[in-house]
């Protein structure tokens, strides 16, 4: 059945036109026969999804630098309700499919780019994602899939999961694994999972009634191995960015109910307007009539909130989760209702099989559980409006201040990806309702700059996973607005990790907005500008220190070593170990900052050629502690030269991601090798890294060690912190 004119095609593209033409007619001559066999007796639409890859529709939203067409999220919808027009369980299926090669291509390593994106827009190669499981249904942080770290870079995943689409006969999943059940959302990683391994067992049972195209099915994985390059969202990422794509989901479900919603309003109209009772159509009933013209004004309604959410989505805003929401809920709550008005109009005959009323009918009530109920929409939805309609925000006494927030836009530097896929660096203008979803909205008062920040601000690693983005991994300030009772405005708090300035909108901008669990009050002593001379990097160094003392190192045990000393984690470290006692050795590839090292409190100064380079499994034992922050050959150097028992914090990585050392320092010395996280490490522990910097840290060696710079001056800073030709710390005045 070919489609009714529709007015939005009028603001597409000659292209964009001809894809949906294009998709429509491939519906008809492909999946109309499949869709025919009723809604008990449909295969899995395997070959059909190959087919539609081999005609160039698998890659729609995929850039074309990846060999997909770089269309907006805004053409997958549509492109989704036009397939399901002929066969929601087919959309559904072919949808999850673009999903798998999209995430893959913003995402996934080299390798795995390589290994699998060709074979997916070539349709050799079909994926669903993998998140329900049977016992945790929409409660995604409870799942209990474990992925256990192995030597030699890889993981082991075991567990079952459940709804996987496309899994009666696919070849990849997408697997959301839990690598540590203690810290909870931020254990959830995820991992690209070839179905056909020996260790992957597919759960097929029966196809679900109306909905068999889209092969859904369970899997279970008994020690399956996952290689590093496989992961696809590292531990921490995996909840942050299956959140991230929830808004899709829900926007594409409800764009697919229009497609039903439009077929079966199309079927009804042209049996109502041909069949004659009474010696009339019976289109002229007046009950019929108006019947049909409620699931009119249904349709539209349910397409106008799916191009809103999509539209919000392409634009990058927050808005777009309660505009998700609502399309979802819309759909849910009136779709099935919808499709039984055309069965009532089509009569008995409705209920035959080569209608497909019963299909739809089916289809109807399983989008209401797909990618959450209708409850859950309520939910997303009702979050945000104690934030919203909170109220005015207190006047002063005269009655006359406002607070920034009234005086919008903010100022921000904002990260985008070019058309040469290269980042782009720039300020910009950020309006409220742009801010990420959060209970909290702090004025910033400064950020910092950091390693990781300079990394995403270049483009010269893939810190960034979703663009726009703005940067900043840390800030500090004041409450302005808040959902939550544990802070009120005018509070002073400071925000480090949890993704900022990667999956989150960071610190480098004059407004953030965030959950209240990520904030910690400012501690008594600092103000913000002090907090952000310290900065991530200076808590990170604080939380070396305090796992060198887990492990009973003491400065009456001997000499300590400090790596990359010159950064603004090794130049804090050194300052808080030296104060406590301990003699430190400074490494460094800059010897004429020796005179300075020597200032925060370094006894001894080593040329980082030393470490650097390949050396020997064991060496002669000259540290009773260290703190690295530069892995690889360095990191392999210091464990062969610790003295028996030792520990060493390992913190960094600016050598490289590689370990080219041996057991040797483990088993015959007994050395410890902590790995230090910064960026998902508990709140408790958080504050007394906090606390405790507050109550140990020289101020005089936060002016000494610091530079401050402006907002505008920190995209051209970025290229000479990789290059370390700056010392110490970096802060940054939002406001100028």
């Amino acid at each position: 059945m070919s489609a009714a004119p529709d007015d939005r095609d009028a603001d597409l593209s000659d292209n964009e036109r001809a894809l949906l033409r294009g998709l429509a007619s491939f519906a008809q001559e492909a999946v109309a026969p499949l869709a025919a066999a009723g809604s008990g007796a449909q295969d899995w639409a395997g070959a059909q999804i190959r087919d539609a890859c081999r005609r160039g529709y698998g890659g729609i939203e995929i850039p074309a630098r990846d060999g997909g067409l770089g269309l907006s999220f805004r053409m997958r919808a549509r492109a989704a309700e036009t397939l399901a027009a002929t066969d929601f369980a087919y959309a559904f299926a072919f949808i999850n499919q673009h999903n798998v090669a999209l995430r893959i291509a913003e995402h996934g390593s080299a390798t795995a780019r390589q290994r699998y994106l060709p074979g997916l827009l070539a349709g050799d190669l079909i994926g669903g994602t993998a998140m329900s499981e049977p016992r945790a249904g929409s409660d995604f942080a409870a799942i209990v899939t474990r992925a256990r770290r192995q030597d030699g870079g890889a993981w082991i995943l075991d567990g079952e999961k459940a709804w996987v689409a496309n899994a009666a006969g696919g070849e990849l999943a997408l697997v959301f694994a839990q690598t540590d059940p203690a810290r909870g959302p931020a254990g959830i990683a995820c991992f690209i999972v070839d179905l056909r391994a020996p260790q992957c067992l597919r759960l097929t049972g029966a196809a679900l009634e109306g909905l068999g195209a889209a092969g859904i099915a369970g899997i279970r994985l008994e020690g399956y191995r996952a290689e590093d390059s496989d992961m696809l969202y590292a531990p921490g990422q995996g909840f942050q960015m299956a959140l991230a794509g929830v808004n899709k989901a829900r926007t594409h479900i409800a764009a697919m109910a229009a497609g039903l919603l439009d077929s079966a309003l199309r079927l009804a109209v042209r049996h109502a307007s041909t069949r004659q009772a009474f010696g009339r159509p019976i289109m002229e009933q007046q009950g019929l009539r108006w019947s049909l013209a409620d699931v009119s004004m249904r349709l539209q309604i349910l397409r106008m909130l799916t191009d809103r959410a999509a539209g919000l989505i392409d634009a990058g805003s927050d808005e777009a989760v309660p505009a998700a929401a609502m399309a979802k809920k819309y759909a849910g709550e009136e779709c099935l209702d919808a499709v039984s008005a055309c069965i009532q109009a089509l009569g008995a005959g409705g209920l035959l099989p080569a209608q497909g009323m019963g299909r739809r009918l089916l289809a109807a009530k399983a989008l209401c559980f797909a990618d959450g109920t209708t409850e859950m929409m309520n939910e997303r939805i009702a979050a945000g409006l104690a934030l919203r309609f909170a109220g005015a925000a207190p006047a002063t006494a005269a009655g006359t201040t406002m607070h920034r927030e009234e005086a919008m836009p903010y100022q921000a530097l904002k990260l985008t990806r070019g058309e040469d896929g290269g980042t782009q660096a720039r300020l910009a203008q950020v309006a409220k309702d742009e801010l990420p979803e959060g209970e909290v909205l702090v004025e910033v008062a400064y950020s910092s700059l950091n390693y990781k920040d300079a990394l995403a601000i270049t483009g010269k690693s893939p810190v960034v996973r979703s663009f726009p983005m703005v940067p900043g991994i840390d800030f500090a300030g004041t409450v302005r607005r808040s959902a939550d009772p544990r802070f009120k405005p005018g509070d002073a708090v400071l925000l480090n990790g949890w993704g900022l300035g990667e999956t989150r909108w960071g610190g480098l901008a004059q407004a953030a907005r965030v959950p209240a669990d990520w904030l910690l009050p400012l501690p008594a002593g600092l103000d913000a500008r002090q907090a952000m001379a310290i900065g991530t990097a200076g808590y990170t160094a604080m939380l070396c220190v305090m796992a060198l003392e887990r492990h009973h190192a003491t400065p009456e045990g001997g000499p300590v070593l400090v790596t990359g000393a010159n950064g603004g984690v090794g130049t804090v470290a050194i300052a808080l170990l030296a104060g406590k006692g301990y003699t430190v050795t400074a490494s460094t590839g800059r010897p004429q900052e020796a005179d300075y090292l020597r200032g925060l409190g370094a006894s001894g100064i080593l040329d980082r050629a030393a470490l650097s380079a390949p050396g020997k499994p064991l060496q002669k034992e000259a540290w009773a502690a260290a703190v690295d922050c530069v892995g690889s050959h360095t990191l392999a150097n210091v464990l062969a030269g610790m003295r028996y028992g030792a520990p060493v914090a390992a913190c960094g990585l600016a050598q490289g991601m590689d370990l080219p050392a041996t057991v040797a320092p483990f088993i015959l010395r007994g050395v410890t090798l902590i790995g230090v996280d910064s960026v998902y490490a508990p709140m408790a522990l958080r504050a007394e890294a906090w606390r405790r910097l507050a109550d140990e840290l020289p101020r005089g060696m936060l002016e000494a060690n610091t530079q401050e710079l402006g907002l505008s001056e920190i995209a051209a800073a970025a290229a000479p912190l990789l290059e370390g030709r700056i010392r110490g710390r970096i802060v940054v005045d939002v406001n100028r």
